[in-house]
């Protein structure tokens, strides 16, 4: 069977793997090429019935969802005979039920195609071959069975011991003759009716893994981790069972946890310190200090951060640990281990004297190079026993402050040289990877949406392979130069890794804009570029595009999902971008629990009003602010308003939502206008839903009265995306918003259907122009163009022009020039909560006042 006629399903969640196998099979004239991110996602797509010849399936790990798609996918008439290669881990070569062959991950190019054909050469795919790890001449496994400090027993699916090996013997406690014969059940300290549930277990998942209470030769029992497969040895079917001690398990598991805790502390001065708190807290220290040798400062250490579990008292004197020996010893790049001898090191040095430690470490915080870079050093008054996972914690935390410290290295000495890809000049991995978390802790901490893209040229190989890799670098150059040219300043453009970039768009409002990017990156990519040799070159490029927090709240899954639209875009022909879509299932549960919690939080008090001050663009006071609604999920931490708001405006809770608003902004506003005296002006957004309420004048008006602000303080701004024929009392509501004397707004000005009518019709004293031109300032004459006639055309029907989205001095410049009335945007100031915002105006008032005591 030719490749070009070929249906081939990847179901890999592994990112590497999945392009290697794309492009392999993409190369070789492949088609049909189906890619499921999860088994999830697999089955959506199978459900759809598309012609598979062949399964290219995952299993990693336990792989028990693995194994229970591929019985699902034989269990359908159509994929009856479907072959299945199974992607295993490398040193794994049992291989599970239902598959045929198998590759190994990471995947080698080399392999695939082989293996592939071999697969779809097969007259009858659907049965097992033999295992690799089947039937071996002799005792020729002894080798690795005899000597693995792990338990194994060999046993008959009766349950009848055939073979164990010294480690086990000696965990019993019972020569090894005397085990053979004895039922697994009473050496793992079970039961006979256990038998029957390993049976059942190894039939439905391929494996049965679960912990054991194995009797100890010495009384007593130990805590174990039990795996236990089938495969065939010496002619017969037979269940070999693993036994790993689950105290070691349970000590990974918290050296894991703890470096997930580190990780989420973050790096610099301040996370170095808030990471050697938490080291000493969740290890028991007495003292753990960190320090800075770097080789350009002639090696001379400095102390990073330094905590005691005392706070040392104010009389207390402690010898200097920079001057020590046992510091010098591990800058000299020896590592010091004192599990309960700490005291042997106390007559040379004095601060280990003076602490009375009896367990000592340091170790040297080395760069990929050994060049030592600094020193760990940690100390205990109580002895760290053998079960200890200190020592090993402390050596896995060392490499956290050491990706630390040559992160902070680098900076120092110039992103050009650490940071910065040396082809293009854009960021590279480690710093995308760096400004991807400072982004997910300000959105996390403000609220805001942010877009991730990953943009992959294609066929880019073909362009190495025909034209040669000079040719390939002015490709990469010149994308480089286009994707930079294509967003803000504000915006992140790295190259990842070969052809991929990758792009952070922050503080975004509406997803409407990163997809109108996304189709200006597809149309440039699309130009004729221009070679060196005065030759032209076409290229396309497929792009991905996820949402924070919308598809995901980690940096790993949003890469992930903007990856996997990536290939989908691919997948539908290239030269074009997808927005990455969870599973119907998971995203309408998603979507019932956000709307469950969203119904009690204005009860709860989790609403909260920001206010994003506007300015005059000539004297940069402050004249207003918009009022901005923001959910605090005591869980789920601050919730994008571009995530709840849709779903506000569905169920009908808007109405509810946009009168809490309103009625917070105006009585903050009342209060600061008497607290400051001034004429602040508070911009309230108004849904579709609110503009048809019969009584929408009068929840202003007592919403006025109420809080004894003018009406003329109060501005309710309309998008622009509502319909004036889709509403049709709306020019009648607005009129009578107008009669009662508040002012109007058209907020989002540019971006809908009927710029004039709305000028027209409307009653509105200023348009606010949108963001996603105004972003563009400096980089996209048409966009230049069009802020212009904007301007232009609302001071001409005497309306005032507020610009949205001013985050760069070139945004100010050109509105300036242009005579934009005021500007709003992080140039200036972010979103506020009201006591910020309350501090940001006695600020003001402190600066503004003269100064009395001048003399």
């Amino acid at each position: 069977m030719t490749l070009a006629a070929t249906g081939i399903l990847l179901v890999t969640a592994r990112r590497e793997d999945r392009r290697i196998l794309f492009d392999v099979l993409d190369s070789h004239g492949c088609t049909r090429i189906h890619a499921a991110r999860d088994m999830q996602h697999a089955r959506a797509l199978l459900a759809e019935r598309p012609g598979l010849d062949l399964v290219v399936l995952e299993f990693i790990g336990e792989a028990r969802e693995a194994t229970a798609l591929c019985a699902e996918l034989h269990g359908i008439d159509v994929y009856r005979d479907t072959p299945v290669l199974g992607l295993l881990t490398r040193g794994n070569r049992h291989l599970p039920a239902g598959a045929a062959d198998w590759l190994h991950t990471p995947v080698d190019a080399t392999e695939v195609l082989g293996k592939v054909r071999s697969m779809l050469d097969r007259p009858s795919t659907n049965s097992k071959p033999a295992s690799a790890s089947a039937e071996q001449p002799g005792r020729d496994y002894h080798f690795a069975f005899d000597h693995d400090d792990c338990g194994w027993i060999i046993s008959t699916p009766e349950g009848s011991v055939l073979e164990v090996n010294p480690a086990f013997a000696r965990l019993a406690g019972l020569p090894a003759e005397t085990l053979c014969g004895q039922s697994i059940a009473s050496l793992l300290g079970e039961d006979d009716s256990s038998l029957a549930t390993m049976r059942d277990g190894i039939a439905a998942n391929g494996q049965l893994e679960r912990i054991v209470h194995c009797p100890h030769g010495e009384g007593g029992d130990v805590l174990m981790r039990a795996i236990t497969r089938e495969i065939r040895h010496s002619g017969q079917l037979v269940h070999v069972t693993s036994l790993q001690d689950y105290g070691d398990i349970a000590r990974a598991r918290g050296i894991l946890n703890l470096l997930a805790r580190l990780r989420k502390v973050g790096g610099g001065d301040v996370g170095t310190r808030e990471s050697a708190r938490l080291l000493v807290k969740s290890l028991q220290l007495d003292f753990l200090g960190v320090y800075t040798a770097m080789p350009e400062s002639n090696g001379e250490p400095e102390a990073w951060a330094q905590e005691w579990r005392q706070p040392l008292a104010q009389d207390d004197v402690m010898p200097d640990v920079l001057r020590q020996p046992a510091l010098k010893l591990v800058l000299d790049g020896e590592t010091l281990m004192h599990s309960s001898d700490a005291q042997r090191l106390a007559s040379s040095d004095e601060f280990v004297a003076a602490m009375g430690f009896a367990a000592f470490a340091g170790l040297p915080l080395m760069d990929e190079r050994s060049n030592v870079l600094g020193a760990l050093l940690a100390g205990s008054r109580t002895p760290w026993d053998s079960h200890s996972l200190v020592p090993e914690a402390l050596r896995a935390t060392a490499t956290h402050f050491v990706c630390d410290m040559e992160l902070q290295r680098a900076r120092k000495q110039g992103r050009a040289r650490g940071l910065l890809d040396g082809l293009t000049r854009l960021p590279n991995r480690l710093l995308f990877n760096d400004r991807l978390e400072t982004t997910l802790r300000e959105a996390h901490r403000t609220g805001e949406m942010f877009a991730v893209m990953f943009v992959d040229l294609d066929r880019f190989k073909s362009i190495n392979d025909s034209l040669g890799h000079p040719v390939g670098d002015e490709v990469l150059t010149a994308v480089a130069r286009r994707l930079r040219g294509s967003v803000r300043s504000s915006d992140t453009v790295a190259r990842y890794a070969g052809d991929e970039f990758t792009i952070i768009l922050r503080h975004i409002v509406q997803r409407d804009a990163v997809l109108r990017i996304a189709d200006k990156i597809v149309r440039l990519m699309d130009a004729p570029l221009m070679l060196a040799d005065g030759s032209e070159l076409h290229i396309t490029a497929s792009i991905g595009v996820s949402f924070y927090p919308d598809d995901a709240t980690t940096a790993e899954h949003l890469l992930k999902h903007a990856d996997v639209a990536m290939y989908n875009a691919k997948g539908k022909g290239r030269n074009g971008y997808q927005v990455y879509e969870a599973a119907p299932e998971k995203s309408h549960q998603q979507r019932v629990a956000l709307e469950s919690k969203l119904r009690v939080a204005e009860r709860n008090g989790e609403l909260r009003v920001y206010y994003q001050p506007q300015v005059d663009s000539v004297t940069e006071d402050i004249v207003g602010m918009e009022a901005l609604v923001r959910w605090e999920h005591p869980e789920l931490g601050m919730i994008s308003p571009g995530f709840f708001i849709p779903l506000a405006e569905e169920t009908g809770l808007v109405i509810s939502i946009g009168e809490w608003v309103m009625r917070a902004a105006c009585e903050d506003t009342a209060r600061w206008q008497k607290r400051y005296g001034l004429p602040l002006r508070v911009g309230v957004n108004l849904s579709a839903l609110q503009l048809m309420q019969p009584n929408l004048a009068d929840v202003v008006r007592s919403a006025l009265t109420d809080s004894g602000l003018p009406p003329e303080s109060l501005e309710l701004e309309v998008t622009e995306s509502i319909s004036v024929k889709s509403i049709a009392n709306l020019a009648d509501n607005l009129k009578r918003l107008h009669d009662i004397g508040c002012h109007l707004a058209i907020d989002d000005f540019g971006t809908g259907q009927s710029s004039l009518d709305y000028l027209k019709n409307l009653p509105a004293e200023r348009i606010k122009i949108d963001q996603s031109f105004v972003r563009n300032i400096g980089v996209d004459p048409d966009d230049e163009a069009i802020v212009k006639a904007i301007i232009d055309m609302g001071h001409s029907l005497n309306r005032a022009v507020v610009a949205e989205g001013v985050e760069a001095e070139t945004h100010l410049e050109f509105l300036r020039s242009q005579h934009c009335d005021e500007l709003q945007g992080y140039l200036f100031c972010r979103p506020l909560a009201r006591n910020a915002f309350d501090s940001l105006l006695a600020e003001r008032q402190r600066l503004m006042q003269p100064n009395h005591n001048a003399g």
